[in-house]
């Protein structure tokens, strides 16, 4: 039995090494090594699991799961962040405050009892006006969002063109604004040149292609329904929509990266990804940029809190050069099944 769990522990050694090397692979070009960034999180439970195990049995054998562990710090620095909290004084003076937030429509504010709906959408105005984002970029925005962000009187600028679903925000003057659009009404890209104080910025909320397998897996999950032909079936379509969806992904990421490399005023990306730090479109994505979380943050990081819970696919990256993060926060929220993004930002 030792033997046999020895074995199996480095075949996934193995697959651990070949996750790595793989990662940030172009899905248009070998779209099955696009899996990778979905399973490279799980690889480092079951890493310190066998870590575990082995010093219950025999614990020289969980040297093997340790050294894989060892070998994917890289991968692994993506994952957890281990900032200390401290106060940078230059976003006193000149630093401002950008939140990112995949707002679901808001559609958990409302509720057929109007008490209720009244309770929850002031809940949301309360939450946002207690946040005070200088620059606040919407993802699955709509008129009803649109109507209720507006409520708050925070912003002065907006940049919404109605139908698709990427907003942005803005206290500071808009300067210049755009579309690049990705063919689609919910998953779009919006950009704007924002005046702040005194420095023109140019901002890009993006919600890149959504996987669209949310009620595959809640099929998967109601056993009383589902044969084992039906769910093989299922995680077979799963697995055709994300093979697609991480394509589009590549070539929405691509069309972005090439837009803002045209820019000649500091760029800062934020939005929902619909992927993990492991991805092609994140490794296109962050080029020559700092990821907030990664500068600032601590712990993991988690930003999405739907069927498919842990995953970090909220960003919010900025040129390295000219622009610096003084705070990252993840805030907990029940209007979304994503959590918003905060970070403090200062021109250098």
């Amino acid at each position: 039995m030792i033997n046999f769990l020895f074995a199996l522990n480095i075949i996934w050694g193995l697959i651990c090494l070949v996750l790595y090397l793989v990662a940030g692979v172009d899905p248009k070009n070998f779209w099955l090594f696009s899996i990778s960034s979905l399973l490279i999180p799980v690889s480092f439970g079951i890493n310190i699991f066998f870590i575990f195990i082995w010093l219950f049995i025999r614990w020289r054998y969980g040297v093997l799961s340790l050294i894989i562990l060892i070998l994917g710090y890289g991968p692994l620095s993506k994952f957890v962040a281990f900032n200390e909290v401290s106060e940078v004084p230059k976003c006193k003076t000149n630093g401002f405050k950008l939140m990112s937030f995949n707002v679901y429509g808001l559609k958990n504010t409302k509720d057929p009892n109007e008490q209720i709906h009244q309770t929850k959408k002031n809940q949301f105005l309360s939450f946002l006006r207690k946040s005070e984002p200088d620059i606040f970029c919407v993802q699955e925005n709509n008129l009803y969002a649109d109507r209720i962000i507006n409520e708050t009187g925070l912003f002065t600028y907006v940049h919404y063109i109605i139908k698709h679903g990427t907003a942005i925000y803005s206290k500071y003057p808009i300067m210049d604004q755009g579309l690049i659009d990705f063919g689609k009404m919910t998953n779009s890209c919006v950009w704007a040149d924002i005046m702040v104080e005194g420095r023109r910025l140019r901002v890009y909320s993006i919600h890149l292609e959504s996987n669209r397998i949310s009620k595959d897996i809640n099929q998967l999950k109601d056993d009383e329904k589902e044969d084992q032909e039906e769910k093989i079936g299922l995680l077979r379509s799963m697995i055709r929509k994300y093979r697609r969806t991480s394509v589009r992904r590549a070539k929405q990421a691509d069309m972005i990266q090439a837009h803002a490399a045209q820019c000649e005023y500091p760029v800062i990306i934020a939005g929902d990804f619909n992927d993990t730090p492991y991805s092609y479109a994140y490794r296109r994505l962050v080029k020559d940029k700092e990821d907030s979380f990664l500068a600032r943050g601590s712990g993991i990081g988690t930003t999405y809190v739907g069927l498919m819970p842990g995953l970090r696919i909220d960003f919010i990256l900025a040129d390295k050069k000219a622009i610096d993060f003084c705070r990252h926060h993840v805030l907990q929220t029940a209007f979304s099944d994503h959590n918003p993004v905060i970070a403090d930002i200062y021109s250098k």
